[in-house]
């Protein structure tokens, strides 16, 4: 939404303003992130929880985390839409207004189909970001290995049990490190599935214009 805004309704002052701090955001490093959910946005939505009565909120929890990481996400999926989008040829839009379209529409029926492979491939990068980020999980969600379906709970993620099952001088055949390669093959494995489904909704939704 906010690439479709910044391409489409922004003004050209507000654009170059906003575009410039998407790419700083977008290229901040990953432990700044992490360094801010540990010291602000996990004892806030700890002190927050207790102030509401839930009982058990972690200083540590998955949900400071996911927030970061959205927050580290967006501006990263708004960048790269908003290239792909402002991309697509003036003539397709000037072509659907001339028809009676109203500029809504116009964007929901021709510039984000013809734009939706770039948008797809944008929220794929990010997803895998997102998989493969250790910093702020360490920094801000800890290292428990906790199966739980509660936000507030301290827990880990595979990428941090990888580096955690992998320091120190292992031997190839221990079972730390099968453990290790057993868990990036099941990353494979995800993100594999990821590009499949992608592919499939951009076959399904894809349009091609000469």
């Amino acid at each position: 939404m906010s690439a479709i805004y910044l391409a489409e309704y922004a003004s050209p002052t507000v654009r170059n303003i906003v575009k410039p701090v998407l790419e700083v955001l977008a290229g901040i490093p990953t432990v700044v992130y992490g360094f801010f959910a540990a010291l602000t946005a996990a004892p806030f939505i700890r002190d927050v929880a207790t102030a509401v009565g839930v009982s058990g909120a972690s200083s540590e929890s998955a949900l400071a985390a996911g927030a970061v990481m959205g927050v580290m996400i967006i501006p990263f999926v708004s960048s790269l839409s908003d290239d792909v989008i402002t991309a697509v040829p003036q003539s397709l839009r000037d072509g659907s207004l001339g028809l009676g379209a109203t500029r809504s529409e116009t964007i929901v029926n021709v510039v984000i189909p013809a734009a939706l492979p770039g948008i797809v491939g944008g929220l794929l990068l990010a997803v895998s970001r997102a998989i493969g980020e250790t910093m702020i999980v360490v920094m801000a969600a800890g290292l428990s290995a906790n199966l739980t379906a509660n936000p507030l709970d301290s827990v880990t993620t595979v990428t941090v049990q990888i580096v955690t099952l992998l320091v120190g001088d292992q031997e190839f055949d221990s079972p730390k490190t099968l453990a290790a390669f057993a868990l990036g093959l099941t990353l494979f494995v995800v993100t594999l599935a990821l590009n499949f489904v992608a592919l499939r909704i951009v076959k399904k939704y894809r349009e091609q214009y000469d």
